[in-house]
């Protein structure tokens, strides 16, 4: 079915056409460019850390970043049942298990009392993977850190759906002893797929390079010629291709004008819902600025099967929608890795539908925003 209203579309507005160009004219299509480390040296910039890192793929950051971490087998790593699937996979690629926390239902986020217990309880616990869902910090954040800190835990933190997002003029991404971003087509940067690893960390920079880069660390300034393929360790081929950092680095290039426009989008969302009783949309904390990448609403006092309904009336409307995240701990190859209880992830998936968040909403005085909520209230 042709939708009127997409969910997401990339912004493609700038030199991202003139950068391809560029890379077929210099006939370098493979991993890096000077192109992508451009984009790499503006994205670490823009974030306020030293090093950055372009990778194929969200997955392959948060792995690249583990596997720098020195995350292995037998060792534990917490995250949020209510999050992208990648998040356990690339742990269990690492060869750890995932800890699967419940969330809190007014940012989504990790609950702080939940992962407590969980490092209370459990051995082994050798970092935590709070994840920023659909651009706004998570409540318990501060909190989660400050106990990292405490008990020796590293912070991976995850900001794929928040670039741009900040909590207390910091931004989002540069809290972590690593942070990871996904830049596939329809997040903050639309890149089509990539990811990005961040640190002021210079040895777990060299150390996420070497993995990304199939476990070689050949320096040609450092190193004699034959030894260009001698791999020291189990690597994964996972360096950014050029033609994908030009793009990058056109839209990072634009990036104040995506966040204006996605922030504008939420806003008017929120302008036009927040009063609706039926409705609770995500909390935005105190002494922070959320990027609106996503804008979900819960419907408080439908059942699951209402909800359900309401979205496929909302579909025959040609109005993109999606689900919210299906709760990992409810994944059959997922459930052994559980902790504790499930429930508000679980409510958060039965009770929530995410609307389109265009940048193409912005045009025409939010026209498009305008008639998708009012077909959402008509079926309220």
């Amino acid at each position: 079915m042709p939708f009127k209203y997409f969910l997401n579309e990339p912004y493609l507005e700038g030199n991202e056409k003139k950068y391809l160009s560029e890379v077929i004219d210099n006939r370098w299509l493979s991993a890096g460019g000077n192109l992508t480390k451009q984009f790499e040296e503006k994205f670490a910039d823009h974030i306020g850390l030293k090093y950055c890192l372009a990778v194929q793929s969200g997955t392959a950051a948060l792995h690249t970043a583990l596997l720098a971490l020195g995350i292995k087998q037998k060792d534990k790593v917490i995250i949020p049942n209510y999050t992208c699937s990648a998040c356990a996979t690339s742990v269990i690629q690492a060869g750890a298990d995932p800890v699967i926390i419940d969330v809190e239902k007014e940012t989504f986020g990790l609950n702080f009392d939940d992962v407590k217990v969980a490092i209370e309880e459990l051995d082994d616990i050798k970092a935590i993977m709070p994840v920023h869902v659909y651009g706004f910090p998570l409540k318990d954040f501060s909190k989660i850190i400050s106990l990292a800190k405490e008990k020796g835990i590293f912070i991976l933190e995850d900001t794929s759906e928040a670039h741009g997002a900040t909590l207390k003029g910091k931004k989002l991404g540069s809290f972590g002893d690593l942070s990871a971003f996904y830049i596939r087509s329809e997040k903050m940067l639309g890149v089509g797929e990539g990811g990005v690893v961040l640190t002021d960390n210079k040895n777990l920079h060299d150390k996420a390079l070497f993995y990304a880069s199939r476990g070689c660390d050949f320096n040609p300034k450092e190193n004699q010629w034959w030894e260009r393929y001698y791999y020291k360790a189990v690597g994964m081929n996972y360096k950014l291709p050029h033609a994908l950092g030009a793009i990058a680095l056109a839209q990072m290039e634009n990036f104040p004008r995506i966040l204006q426009i996605k922030r504008s989008i939420g806003e008017k969302y929120a302008e036009l819902l927040r009063n609706e009783p039926e409705i609770i949309l995500q909390r935005r904390i105190d002494n922070s600025e959320p990027v609106y990448w996503l804008n979900a609403i819960v419907l408080k006092n439908k059942t699951k099967e209402e909800v359900r309904e309401i979205g496929k009336k909302l579909i025959e409307k040609q109005i993109e929608i999606r689900p919210g995240f299906w709760p990992l701990g409810d994944l059959e190859y997922l459930k052994k890795y559980s902790f504790g209880t499930q429930e508000k992830g679980n409510y958060l998936f039965d009770h929530m539908i995410i609307l389109p968040s265009s940048v193409n909403l912005a045009k025409n005085d939010f026209d498009g925003v305008i008639e998708i909520t009012s077909a959402l209230k008509e079926l309220l």
